[in-house]
C-alpha cells in the first residue's frame, strides 16, 4: 500500500502533462464503476495504450471505484432499468439491439447500462477536478512535499540508481 502512495507521488512529480493523468483517473474511473469484463472496457484499454496518458493511475483508479461499484450496484440496477424501459426510447434501444455489437456490449443488462452512464457522466468532472489538482499541487505544494526527508531520501536513492546501472 505504501509502495502504491509512492507511486501517486511520483507520478504527480513526474514530467508528465496533467491531463495524462486525469485521464488515467477518469478512464479508470468508467473500468472500475463498470463490469470488468465489457467491451467499451476493452475499448478504454486499447485507448490508454494508444494515448500516451499514465497507466499506473488509470489502474489504482480502476482499483478504488471498483470497490465503490460494488455498493452502488443496487443503484445501476434502478438506474439502468428505468433508461431501458424508458418508452420515449423504445424506438432508440429497438434499433440500437438490433445490430449485434450492443449485444455483445451487453448494454441490454441494467447495471451495465446504468452504469456506464453513471461513469461517463462522472468521468467529465473527474477528469476536470483532478486536472486542477495536480495544476494546484505542482504550482503550490510539490515545493514543500520535496522538504520531506522520506522524499529527499527517495531521490539519493534514484540518483544512486542512476549512477549504479539500477543495482543495488
Amino acid at each position: 500500500m505504501i509502495s502504491q502512495i509512492f507511486k501517486v507521488f511520483k507520478a504527480l512529480n513526474s514530467n508528465a502533462k496533467p491531463w495524462q493523468l486525469s485521464l488515467g483517473v477518469a478512464f479508470g474511473a468508467i473500468m472500475g464503476l463498470t463490469p470488468a469484463v465489457s467491451l467499451h472496457n476493452l475499448v478504454l484499454l486499447f485507448l490508454a495504450f494508444i494515448i500516451n496518458m499514465n497507466l499506473g493511475i488509470m489502474i489504482l483508479s480502476f482499483a478504488l471505484f471498483s470497490g465503490i461499484a460494488y455498493i452502488l450496484d443496487p443503484v445501476f440496477h434502478d438506474l439502468g432499468y428505468t433508461i431501458l424501459k424508458a418508452d420515449s426510447l423504445t424506438g432508440i434501444w429497438e434499433s440500437v439491439f438490433s445490430c449485434p455489437i450492443a449485444l455483445v456490449a451487453k448494454l441490454n443488462n441494467t447495471i451495465v447500462m446504468g452504469s456506464l452512464v453513471v461513469s461517463i457522466v462522472l468521468a467529465f468532472p473527474l477528469f476536470f477536478m483532478f486536472n486542477l489538482f495536480i495544476e494546484k499541487y505542482r504550482e503550490k505544494l510539490q515545493i514543500y512535499m520535496e522538504k520531506f526527508p522520506i522524499f529527499k531520501s527517495m531521490k539519493i536513492l534514484r540518483v544512486y540508481q542512476t549512477i549504479t546501472g539500477g543495482r543495488g
